[in-house]
């Protein structure tokens, strides 16, 4: 299966009127980022002004086999166990999107957020999760807690890994993460340097909606100021669009897609600042990871993951 999508050098007027052929691509540069542990007050940015900054593309194809293979590990604990999770795994990211700033933490004042929490209620989503998600938003927006970043590498050092943490408490979460870390025979790295930070936004075409397609979302994302266009399969192997943004841009492109009329043809799924690896490890090709390097990964995953101050974990592997 081929990613479909956009990047950098051919002009914008030339990409959108290209035919569905031409439009298949993916961001690849470096970034200079690093430090194995960073701290700030703020790890997202607010949504600014709306701009319709003329960007330009060119387009080539890309594999997406390694991604798919991954997904696949990541969730192989059992069909029911595997499918609950990546379906909480889903609605809490719509509570975190629907929590970012400057949004309000009210449902009614807040209709994303009330829908969030009702699929949340009726999905049977512990109430643990949803108070964490909004104990961290409330510690961010109070200045009580601080965003933390830590930079490590799996067992076998291929693996990087940037773990994202809200805390009121670096120097405890810092031992956490380590002893997290330790157990599975990962370690802190610099590793800032394989990622970019970029804003990414996932969508699912509604169904019955005939101006539900890729090419009119390629169309769309482009105009309102898209780096990356691409169809992927996300942790619970379904697929979905993925737009990839300048992280200032992350906000406008968010609401651009989800406001009349475009709010018909896509369901927003996720939109947050995202770590994207520019040089992905590939499960089972060579130079990159075997599967069972890949599920020692995921278990090193899910028990950061049990930490109450961990946020998310990124990875470079597909």
């Amino acid at each position: 299966m081929a990613i479909r999508g956009l990047t950098h050098a051919a002009s914008l007027a030339s990409a959108v009127h290209a035919g569905p052929s031409c439009r298949m691509a993916a961001l690849r540069s470096r970034s200079g980022w690093a430090g194995t542990f960073i701290a700030s007050q703020n790890v997202v940015s607010s949504i600014p002004t709306f701009g319709t900054t003329s960007r330009s593309f060119t387009t080539s194809p890309t594999a997406t086999s390694g991604h798919s293979r991954w997904s696949k590990i990541r969730h192989k604990k059992g069909a029911v166990d595997s499918a609950r999770g990546a379906f909480y795994s889903r609605v809490m990211a719509e509570v975190h999107t629907a929590l970012r700033p400057p949004n309000s933490p009210d449902p009614l004042l807040n209709p994303r957020l009330a829908a969030a929490l009702t699929k949340a209620k009726e999905a049977g989503l512990p109430k643990a999760l949803v108070e964490s998600a909004f104990a961290r938003a409330k510690k961010l927006a109070d200045g009580t807690g601080k965003a933390v970043t830590f930079e490590a590498t799996g067992a076998g050092g291929k693996v990087a890994m940037i773990i994202e943490c809200v805390t009121e408490n670096p120097a405890r979460t810092n031992s956490k993460v380590k002893e997290a870390l330790s157990k599975s025979g990962s370690k802190a790295s610099n590793v800032g340097f394989l990622f970019e930070r970029k804003g990414r936004i996932w969508l699912e075409p509604i169904e019955g909606n005939e101006a539900a397609t890729f090419d009119s979302l390629f169309d769309v994302a482009a105009e309102g100021g898209a780096e990356d266009v691409r169809e992927v399969e996300a942790d619970d192997e379904g697929m979905v669009w993925e737009v990839i943004t300048a992280p200032n841009d992350l906000g406008s492109l968010t609401s651009l897609l989800t406001s009349a009329p475009h709010d018909a043809a896509y369901s927003l799924r996720s939109s947050e600042l995202a770590y994207v690896a520019t040089d992905p490890v590939v499960v089972g090709e060579e130079g990159g990871v075997d599967e069972d390097q890949a599920q020692n990964i995921g278990k090193t995953i899910d028990a950061l993951e049990e930490e109450p101050d961990v946020v998310k974990v990124w990875t470079n592997m597909e």
